[in-house]
């Protein structure tokens, strides 16, 4: 059978361009905006800020085992450790009576030392 022979009035079609869908606020591309300098800065969530203080207090066994004095002229830093090292014992049983008191010390060491590594690795931060 052979096939019909083309017609010449083809039906005319028209497209009527379809709306595109509006974004929902929850889809839309924002760029976020950047924390303050404070909040980079300082910035530390809770699990950090008992790790600094962990640290602080760590820092002050060293610090107030060794009864270091930087203001004397004759400070050693080895004879320092071996003070240290023959204190450890006694120094743990009196932080168990006096723990506020190596926080402090050790926070006057660790505290600005952990400012200063915070403004010099700011700009890798978000």
């Amino acid at each position: 059978m052979p096939p019909p022979p083309p017609s010449s009035e083809l039906p005319e079609v028209t497209v009527e361009p379809v709306p595109a869908p509006e974004p929902k606020a929850s889809q839309a591309v924002e760029k976020p905006q950047p924390r303050p300098l404070l909040a980079r800065l300082f910035g530390i969530s809770i699990w950090g800020g008992l790790k600094l203080i962990g640290l602080c207090i760590l820092v002050g066994f060293f610090v107030l085992a060794s009864q270091f004095d930087p203001t004397n002229p004759d400070v050693n830093a080895g004879e320092a450790i071996m003070n240290v090292a023959r204190t450890a014992v006694s120094a743990l049983g009196w932080a168990l009576q006096n723990f506020w008191k190596p926080a402090l010390a050790g926070a006057t060491i660790v505290l600005p030392l952990w400012v200063l590594w915070r403004m010099i690795s700011l700009p890798f931060r978000k």
